[in-house]
């Protein structure tokens, strides 16, 4: 009698392991797992504290930025440049004097370069002669040629096109 409440009270267990034949049942219970081990139970926990995914195209591209990234490379310079994003220029400090107006239709980006005496600086200064190092070369270039701005995982913004990208983070 002992050996067959024995299998009676087993029979659950064995049954939950189930035949290689038989097709798995879904468990549909909110309850966790009293079975699953301790490293199933804080992933499963840590899944439903992962936030959700950013829209990868943002409604305005406005704002404040930093230069983190030209053409999949990390910015690394001993001097930074930020950018400012404004309803319809993207401007970055710089005596050439370069800017650009731009229109957005997510994800769609055009941009066009600005004649320099556009500035809004009173009174307006002329545009110094001096080239752009390599690294704000290869930024200009990107900017120029970009036709799309997206949202990266990071929560950055990438301006790309023509073979090239900017990465910009919020300051």
């Amino acid at each position: 009698m002992r050996v067959w409440a024995a299998s009676l009270a087993l029979a659950p267990l064995l049954g939950a392991c189930g035949d290689a034949d038989e097709p798995a049942v879904a468990e549909t219970t909110e309850a966790p797992d009293p079975m699953a081990s301790a490293s199933e139970r804080a992933a499963e926990e840590f899944g439903q504290r992962m936030p959700q995914p950013v829209d990868p195209w943002p409604d305005s591209i406005r704002g404040d930025y930093r230069l983190a990234g030209i053409d999949g490379e990390p910015f690394d310079q001993p001097f930074g440049v930020a950018i400012h994003i404004g309803q319809d220029r993207i401007e970055f400090e710089n005596c050439q004097q370069v800017t650009w107006r731009y229109r957005y239709d997510p994800p769609a980006l055009i941009t066009e370069r600005t004649p320099a005496i556009t500035i809004d600086i009173n009174p307006k200064p002329l545009p110094c002669a001096a080239t752009f190092p390599p690294p704000l070369a290869d930024m200009v270039r990107a900017i120029d040629s970009a036709t799309q701005a997206e949202k990266t995982p990071e929560n950055g913004l990438r301006l790309s096109g023509g073979g090239h990208s900017v990465l910009l983070f919020s300051q």
